[in-house]
């Protein structure tokens, strides 16, 4: 049953992880590429830093081995460089039992523990360790296993969105402005979408993360009308701008599945963290959000993973 449920979320996650940004496919993994990592920021008992009350263990979590989870990941990465600090993650939780799916965004400012390392951002993880060191990051802090990872990067993000004929979503003024478009609903091409998935300067991260989101439901329902030999091109053609911490075959195999649950899916969408269970501050010269671990824990399993 826990490979049946692999395969059908596997399947939904390489349409929607198209979504973010980052990497190839076949001959890459650029989640395990090696970043130099400078001393002052491995975890040392002279390091210094702001105390903060890391209260997650107050809240026990719930049993979810029955959710897949998959990991959605983007990074602001230009053609030759190593690897760089995710610029946004999003967890793709399905419950097979009753074909569910959560999206849910993890804001990059977020203030955690790292295993190894100094308490940091978030998005540190992903430069520090890779696919690895974020999984481990977001079990500690969150109390999630993540079963798996995809990326793609800005370029190949692009291209799978005008595979697709682009995407329709509904601008706001301001957004139009930035993008390229005309206010209301239109239907935006790859550039504009990467674009309208990066928007931060006219509100928030919190607002940057919801458009992302936006795309990815709206890929998302778009792909849901397509055949099966529709699919099979279209996972044909963004399988090499993909990069995972599974095998190809695995991945190739579970997207062949995909039509045993695709069109039956519901999804819901959330962020972590959410108004009021964070504190902004500045730790080390960095602006962070820190979170209530105990009120983040206690909406995960409550109310944000499709249990």
């Amino acid at each position: 049953m826990k490979k049946i449920a692999v395969i059908s979320l596997i399947a939904v996650a390489v349409i929607i992880g198209a979504v973010f940004a980052i990497g190839h496919f076949n001959d890459k993994n650029i989640g395990n590429e090696t970043t130099t990592v400078s001393e002052t920021e491995k975890l040392s008992e002279t390091a210094t830093s702001v105390t903060v009350s890391w209260n997650g263990d107050e809240y026990k979590t719930v049993d979810n081995d029955g959710l897949v989870n998959i990991l959605l990941i983007g990074q602001d990465r230009r053609e030759g460089e190593d690897r760089q600090r995710s610029d946004a993650m999003i967890l793709c939780s399905f419950n097979p039992e009753t074909s569910k799916l959560s999206l849910i965004s993890f804001l990059r400012d977020l203030y955690v523990q790292i295993p190894g390392y100094d308490d940091n951002r978030l998005n540190a993880a992903y430069a520090y360790g890779g696919f690895e060191l974020l999984k481990e990051t977001l079990e500690l802090n969150f109390g999630i296993s993540v079963d798996g990872c995809l990326e793609s990067d800005f370029e190949g993000f692009e291209k799978i969105i005008d595979t697709i004929g682009g995407v329709e979503i509904e601008l706001t003024k301001e957004e139009a402005e930035i993008v390229g478009a005309n206010e209301g609903v239109c239907t935006l091409n790859g550039n504009q979408a990467l674009t309208y998935a990066r928007i931060r300067k006219i509100d928030s991260d919190f607002q940057r993360t919801e458009r992302q989101r936006k795309i990815m439901n709206s890929v998302f329902e778009k792909a849901k009308t397509y055949s099966l030999t529709e699919l099979a091109m279209f996972f044909s053609e963004i399988f090499p701008l993909m990069s995972t911490d599974m095998t190809d075959d695995e991945v190739m195999t579970l997207a062949l599945t995909l039509a045993s649950s695709f069109g039956e899916l519901e999804t819901q969408s959330y962020s972590i963290p959410s108004q009021g269970n964070y504190e902004n501050a500045t730790i080390r010269g960095m602006a962070v959000l820190v979170p209530n671990l105990y009120e983040i824990k206690k909406l995960i399993f409550e109310e944000y993973l499709p249990m």
